[in-house]
């Protein structure tokens, strides 16, 4: 006889492991699977979290861990490669060189920032490049920010770290409409016509950027308006998703697919950390409900 867990999760950062410990908590069998570095661990500090304002995000996730440990789950430290579901309602999971079945499994694969590949941008990520003036624009405010990035999201990242600096440059040949421009203006938010080629540091820090023009652009603080993407295709082998290859979901968590469920960043682009905490509190009773549905139908049948 096959050994099959309750429910396998796959992602180990905040939103899984939330996930787990409600799990864990309500007597299921969980495994985590943890693929490697999550996105918050990117930054030096964890900010806006309450209690844990300031930790570095390694001491949370390993705390978390701790606390998942304690009742009962299992982490593997290991790739995700495939889910299949099968007839009988199982799903056979995929990782490394064996296989493992799941009654249900709960995505927490989260997503990624698509960074554009210029020189400066890997040394300055998660330092002095940010995406989230609600995570960290408190520890740069009032410094000189520049915007570049997407056309389609530089308006709305300009204005919106305007409340943290009134010294606001965009840096950007898109030709960006009247009302754009009057937006801009409004706010007293410079724009200068030219393309970012690079991230110029002093020591470890971020200087300046430079411009294929030829310019040297000082900045305290950079911003990215980056266009961001599900960091793992299995949504997408298994679910409805949406045009970021995010999964679409109920206010449960449920997918299109039975059994399936996804958490944080898997299915909301917007979520920090609070709300992935969050979300695997809230689809732990959605994964105990379809189980507990799941044994009653079993019984029945075999009546």
């Amino acid at each position: 006889m096959e050994l099959v867990v309750d429910a396998a999760i796959v992602g180990a950062g905040v939103a899984g492991l939330s996930t787990a410990l409600f799990l864990g908590r309500a007597d299921r069998s969980a495994i985590v699977f943890d693929g490697g570095t999550t996105r918050i661990e990117s930054v030096e500090e964890v900010r806006e979290y309450l209690g844990f304002d300031g930790l570095p995000p390694q001491e949370l996730l390993s705390r978390a861990r701790a606390e998942v440990h304690r009742y009962g789950v299992e982490i593997k430290r290991q790739r995700v490669t495939s889910v299949t579901p099968r007839a009988d309602g199982l799903f056979e999971v995929h990782h490394g060189h064996s296989v493992t079945m799941a009654r249900t499994v709960v995505l927490a694969t989260g997503l990624i920032d698509k960074l554009p590949p210029l020189s400066g941008v890997s040394k300055a990520w998660g330092r002095d490049l940010r995406v989230c003036p609600c995570f960290d624009g408190y520890e740069v405010r009032g410094k000189r920010f520049v915007v570049f990035g997407v056309p389609k999201r530089l308006v709305h990242m300009a204005s919106w770290v305007w409340m943290w600096s009134r010294d606001v440059t965009v840096v950007s040949e898109h030709a960006f409409t009247d009302a754009e421009l009057d937006r801009l203006r409004l706010l007293d938010i410079d724009v200068i016509a030219d393309e970012v080629t690079g991230l110029v540091h002093s020591g470890e820090r971020l200087e300046a950027l430079s411009t294929r023009g030829g310019k040297s652009i000082a900045c305290g603080a950079a911003w990215i308006a980056a266009d961001m993407v599900a960091a793992s295709d299995l949504a997408a082998s298994l679910c409805d998703v949406d045009d970021m290859g995010l999964a679409r979901i109920d206010s449960g968590g449920r997918t299109s697919r039975a059994g399936v469920f996804a958490v944080g960043n898997a299915a909301d682009p917007a979520a920090h950390l609070a709300h992935a905490s969050a979300a695997g509190t809230n689809v732990g009773p959605h994964v105990v409900m379809y189980l507990l549905e799941r044994e009653i139908e079993r019984r029945t049948t075999n009546q």
